[in-house]
């Protein structure tokens, strides 16, 4: 046996690579907005909670009902603010930690974790007819939109990257 000296040289293209890392962390937000378009777009999620006031409202003075008695009026309930804050306003993705390979989709509600893991909670439809609880597990692996995250990002990678 002969002895063989091999040698190899490896040229890094650094350019490349950091256009790469660039197009990495471009697809990963694209990704977590697209994912939080959709999840408005197929209207599970509540639309959030109502508040409400009483109100005592009074009649005339001199008013009487109808069993002959002064009228002292009634208690009302009116809808200080609608829902809606959860959806819209409330909910926005964190990219705070992109370098790590990280990104979130955060709900600033206080109300947000109860309407999540209480799917028993009796939601109001008017605005999103499906909404109800634990609206991101058909995003998790094993749901019915499970491969939608990894789908996405390979998507907005090569576009990124200009694969």
């Amino acid at each position: 046996m002969a002895n063989k000296n091999v040698t190899c040289r490896i040229i890094l293209n650094r350019l490349r690579i950091s256009q790469l890392t660039s197009a990495v962390e471009k697809a990963l937000a694209n990704t977590a907005d697209a994912l939080h378009t959709d999840l408005i777009q197929s209207q599970t999620m509540p639309f959030g909670e109502s508040t409400y006031t009483v109100e005592k409202v009074y009649g005339k003075r001199g008013q009487f009902a109808k069993n002959g008695r002064e009228y002292k009026g009634k208690e009302i309930k009116k809808t200080k603010q609608k829902g809606g804050n959860l959806q819209n306003d409330s909910t926005f993705v964190d990219v705070s930690e992109i370098q790590n390979g990280k990104v979130k989709l955060v709900s600033s509600t206080p109300y947000a974790r109860r309407l999540y893991f209480h799917p028993e909670y009796h939601f109001n439809k008017s605005e999103n007819p499906k909404a109800g609880g634990r609206w991101a597990d058909k995003y998790l692996p094993g749901g019915k939109k499970g491969d939608f995250a990894q789908t996405t990002f390979n998507a907005f990678y090569k576009q990124e990257a200009g694969i």
